[in-house]
């Protein structure tokens, strides 16, 4: 009589697992908040350095990287290393380039060209389209996939584009002064975009700390007599009725109000309302949050006449 020998069954729920790197630890929200306080600041520090214009921008390149290596991990998309270096050389040389023309008008050719080859980088990596038919009926997943890992890389591509208008704020001397302003009502906007309960509650708690910081700060930054060169392009309708005090204030008001919004939806669209999350997550919504806060601001300074 032959006996069976016993059957081993394997254990197949630890596949497709991946393991448990630093980038994907759960930690406390607050290293999001973290991250743009230390950007913010390391802005600040690079703005009162000689020639801010080629110091601010290694703090930008720096908030680039951080943004492409976490991006697949923010996004929930899968994203060939290639274009994630892309993303990380466009984010370094785009400030490069502003500083030494002086323009950003140079930002738009230059994110073109990383365009072709972010979508190249992505193309190349997507998988071949598998056919499901049932019926009549065919679903291509892989052009899905594609589609969804081109929108993410294109959003990834213009934030980082956005991050070069801090360069071009301190390109301006008679608009350089609002780069420390606006740097500290990020800190402010950043950590007051967590005290609402829901991420509606979020954006309105950050706009409102931000006016409220806009204020102050633009009040300290008149005492310390930093706002003669934007006095003749400030609001001159307002400077003419009630003075240039006025005037600087409500650019200081319209600035915290626009940095506090532009962080909390970023906030609201890219982070979770829980206590911790992945370190690679946290640490790419923070530095998306830093790098579209100068959008308002160099908004304004459009409308200021630069």
């Amino acid at each position: 009589m032959t006996s069976t020998p016993p059957t081993h069954i394997r254990n197949n729920s630890s596949r497709g697992v991946r393991p448990d790197t630093l980038a994907t630890r759960r930690v406390p929200v607050s290293v999001g908040t973290a991250t743009v306080t230390l950007l913010a600041a390391l802005t600040i520090t690079a703005w009162w350095l000689p020639g801010s214009r080629w110091t601010v921008g290694p703090v930008i390149a720096l908030a680039s990287f951080l943004l492409a290596f976490a991006w697949p991990t923010v996004a929930r998309l899968h994203m060939p290393w290639l274009a994630q270096a892309v993303l990380a050389f466009g984010g370094a040389l785009t400030p490069i380039s502003v500083a030494y023309w002086k323009n950003l008008d140079i930002a738009i050719p230059l994110t073109g060209i990383m365009f072709v080859f972010l979508v190249a980088a992505t193309i190349l990596d997507a998988p071949a389209p598998r056919d499901h038919s049932v019926g009549n009926t065919t679903e291509h997943w892989g052009s899905t996939s594609l589609t969804a890992a081109l929108t993410s890389s294109v959003t990834a591509l213009l934030i980082i584009t956005a991050g070069s208008m801090w360069v071009s704020l301190t390109v301006h001397a008679r608009w350089s002064v609002v780069v420390p302003m606006a740097a500290l009502v990020v800190i402010v906007a950043a950590v007051s975009a967590h005290s609402g309960r829901t991420a509606t509650a979020g954006v309105a708690y950050s706009a409102a700390f931000g006016l409220f910081a806009g204020l102050i700060i633009s009040s300290i930054a008149w005492l310390l007599g930093h706002t003669s060169d934007l006095l003749p392009v400030v609001f001159p309708s307002i400077a003419k009725s009630l003075g240039d005090f006025a005037a600087f204030l409500t650019l200081g008001g319209v600035t915290g109000v626009g940095v506090g919004f532009a962080v909390s939806v970023v906030d609201a669209l890219l982070g979770e309302r829980a206590a911790s999350a992945q370190l690679a997550s946290l640490l790419g919504r923070g530095a998306a949050k830093f790098l579209v806060a100068a959008l308002p601001v160099y908004a304004m300074t459009r409308i200021g006449g630069i």
